[in-house]
């Protein structure tokens, strides 16, 4: 008889965005995006979840939100999908600019 082998269960980093909406990533996810395509974010999650619940603007564009927290001369830009109350990080990056494309959403007017 063959052993059936059950992937590891993923570790959840999850918060509640400024839009009321839990957004959630895994640590294997997070791990690729500050390891492997934004290397300059390792060791900085922390300004990932500031920038979601503490955003200082957020753009809706197509079929994702951009969150945007500036912090001295840069912003964090942390992409999300939404599905209902619910969202998954698509990238995020450190910007000297905030790109203002799509329709903003936060703060409201």
């Amino acid at each position: 008889m063959s052993k059936i082998m059950l992937p590891e269960i993923a570790e959840i980093y999850e918060v509640i965005c400024v839009l009321g909406k839990k957004i959630r990533t895994t640590k294997n996810y997070w791990r690729y995006i500050s390891e492997t395509k934004h290397a300059d974010l390792a060791g900085k999650l922390d300004l990932v979840l500031l920038c979601l619940t503490k955003a200082n603007e957020v753009w809706k564009k197509k079929d994702v939100h951009i969150y945007y927290h500036k912090i001295n001369k840069h912003w964090v830009c942390v992409v999300t999908r939404h599905l209902n109350n619910d969202g998954f990080i698509v990238t995020v990056y450190l910007t000297s600019k905030s790109k203002r494309k799509g329709k903003k959403i936060w703060p409201k007017k």
